[in-house]
């Protein structure tokens, strides 16, 4: 019902409820007695709870960092005997290994040990990455070293993206590119929310 609104938040502009005492689009604080009432009875912890792009980018470091911590980890444990499974399920499935299927379809050449080493190359740029979006998770939720919380962040997609574009038979420049822009949409959402942390 529109009797439900009373107005804008003053500081994005999103139609708020009437009763809502943190604005649903920024999680600015719109009723500071209530909100001072409920961090009190939390614990005092003295932190605004968690709203908005806040909260959206803290799940995503965190879906982001258990996501790339497994395929990391596969891809780092990728050796000789698993690429030779691989390449008989290739040879099971279209009738030639995956080297020559590459070449004969896709017009890539590249060798055992190259795939190999690319496949190397994603796990441990995906790890680094893992960790630094994993860190900026740990500083979101604590609240604390906001600027580092952005930085990792950031940091954490650039390596991403070099990974991506040093291994181009695994994961190719367009994967690179597409993780970085999420990542910096993601940094962005931290930054935006500065109020939230404790320095």
């Amino acid at each position: 019902m529109v009797d439900d609104y009373y107005g804008f938040c003053p500081h994005c502009g999103e139609n708020v409820k009437s009763d809502a005492v943190y604005c649903p689009g920024c999680g600015a604080v719109l009723k500071q007695e209530v909100a001072q009432a409920q961090l009190y009875n939390a614990g005092a912890t003295g932190k605004i709870p968690m709203r908005g792009m806040f909260l959206f980018a803290f799940v995503m470091l965190v879906i982001y960092t258990v996501m790339e911590l497994i395929s990391a980890s596969s891809s780092l444990m990728f050796n000789e005997s698993m690429y030779d499974a691989f390449d008989k399920a290739f040879i099971d499935m279209f009738g030639m290994g995956f080297v020559d299927y590459m070449r004969e379809y896709l017009g890539v050449v590249i060798t055992k040990e190259e795939f190999i080493s690319n496949m190397l190359t994603v796990g441990i740029s995906g790890m680094i990455s893992a960790f630094l979006a994993g860190a900026s998770a740990i500083l979101c939720y604590k609240r604390v070293k906001f600027k580092f919380a952005v930085g990792c962040c950031v940091l954490s997609a650039i390596v991403v993206m070099i990974g991506s574009a040093l291994a181009p038979v695994v994961a190719g420049v367009a994967t690179g590119i597409f993780n970085l822009v999420a990542g910096l949409i993601v940094a962005y959402m931290i930054f935006s929310s500065k109020r939230y942390f404790e320095n």
